[in-house]
């Protein structure tokens, strides 16, 4: 279901006097958004550089503890996706 214009305008403006009300949860959730971002990075290039240096996807999957779906996401995934 689309929302209407006047619609997507009243919930604009109360996320926008949410976040002024609330700077500490913002703050919050920023951090705890790129602290998660920073560590899957972290991850994808510890498969990506094991890949490299020759082992399976099998391998990779039983050496960081992820799932051999994620393993192949992580190598097959192209360098303009990041």
């Amino acid at each position: 279901m689309e929302l209407s214009e006047q619609a997507k305008a009243a919930k604009r403006q109360y996320a926008k006097e949410w976040r002024r009300n609330n700077p500490e949860k913002v703050k919050e959730y920023s951090n705890r958004f790129w602290e998660r971002r920073a560590e899957n990075f972290s991850i994808e290039q510890k498969a990506r550089n094991l890949k490299a240096d020759g082992m399976t996807q099998r391998e990779i999957s039983k050496a960081l503890n992820i799932s051999l779906g994620l393993v192949n996401k992580y190598v097959n995934k192209r360098e303009h996706e990041y």
